[in-house]
Parts: structure tokens; sequence; C-alpha cells
């Protein structure tokens, strides 16, 4: 994925496939704002990447 400019819904969606499940995306979401820094969070603690473009 080499798209700089995602948008937070298709982190969401990107997470999704990533096999994060949406209960766990509407939690973090819940608790910490659907933002990109929450994406991005969500991204980290999956992958260990800090940004969708490294994917």
């Amino acid at each position: 994925m080499t798209n700089t400019n995602l948008t937070i819904n298709e982190m969401w969606d990107t997470l999704l496939d990533l096999g994060v499940s949406e209960q766990t995306l509407q939690v973090v979401t819940d608790i910490n704002g659907y933002n990109e820094q929450s994406m991005k969070d969500i991204l980290y603690s999956v992958t260990g990447y800090r940004d969708f473009n490294q994917l």
C-alpha cells in the first residue's frame, strides 16, 4: 500500500483486512476517538508498523 492519503474509513478497512475485529476497532475508537492517531495506534499494536505506508 503506497497511498499516503488514506481516509480514516480506508484505514479502518485495512485494519479489518489485517484481521483486527470490528469489535476491537469499535472499542478502541469509542475510548480514544475515531481519528487517524487511533488507527495508527491499532496498526502499531497489530503489526509493529507506525504508519500505513509501511505495509
